[in-house]
């Protein structure tokens, strides 16, 4: 067993994250989501004065990438803490001593995942936002424009890297409550501690995740002061490589 190799752990992975129910409830609960925020934003612009624009309709069709964040960021905590809270993380080390290889196994594999649901529930968002608006006077926000498209498929790979992150921090809290509750408060104490510098708190509001998303990431222009979608997209795989490379230094030394 010993001569397990990254391919043979990356399938096992692959099973166990599809044999658990919560894989299942967190993504299809994220897609819900992000569909429900979007249909809720376009009938609620059906009868707004003025006639909304496509890129304000495109912009709070994705709004609902805020609970979407926090259901795959879940499930990348879960891909890790599930196994210690069963205790079956022991078999698995037995199996494959080179726990470096588990845990790169297991953040391809959620990767993965999350991202194919991240841009399933990104355009779901922006379907749903579209369909509720039509027939009526508002533009609707064509994917051949480029600046619709990257805000629809960057709040898709946001989502995915979501999930990485909490593949991280599963890594070095090792609980499920307390991982998620730390991605939480990662998500929303950073906002508030920005807003506490007033005007100049742009320039720390550009590296808050949430900021990133609300106002560079899922809009169509980012605002101004900002780092652009692009480079906040970047930027939050950096936080996803420091938390993963953060857990992979504990794994190695800790006790399962």
């Amino acid at each position: 067993m010993n001569g397990y190799g990254f391919r043979h752990v990356a399938r096992m992975e692959r099973i166990k994250l599809g044999s658990v129910r919560s894989t299942w409830w967190l993504a299809i609960a994220a897609v819900v989501s992000m569909a429900a925020a979007g249909a809720g934003v376009g009938l609620g612009y059906r009868s707004h004065t003025p006639v909304a624009t496509a890129a304000q309709i495109l912009n709070n069709s994705l709004g609902g990438a805020i609970v979407a964040q926090l259901l795959l960021g879940a499930l990348g905590v879960l891909t890790v803490t599930g196994e210690y809270g069963t205790g079956m993380i022991r078999s698995t080390f037995a199996a494959v001593p080179r726990r470096r290889i588990v845990l790169a196994a297991k953040v391809a594999v959620c990767g993965g995942a999350a991202l194919s649901v991240g841009l399933v529930a990104s355009f779901a968002g922006y379907l749903g936002g579209q369909l509720a608006i039509r027939g009526t006077a508002i533009p609707a926000a064509s994917l051949g424009d480029a600046a619709i498209l990257r805000a629809v498929v960057l709040t898709g790979v946001y989502l995915g890297v979501t999930a990485l992150i909490g593949v991280g921090i599963g890594t070095i809290v090792r609980h499920s409550g307390a991982a998620i509750g730390t991605l939480f408060g990662l998500t929303f104490v950073p906002m508030i501690v920005a807003g506490l510098f007033g005007e100049s708190g742009i320039q720390v509001g550009r590296f808050v995740p949430l900021l990133m998303l609300l106002n560079s990431i899922a809009v169509t222009s980012p605002l101004p002061g900002l780092f652009s979608s692009w480079i906040s997209a970047l930027l939050m795989c950096g936080y996803a490589a420091v938390a993963i490379l953060c857990g992979g230094m504990l794994l190695r030394h800790r006790a399962a």
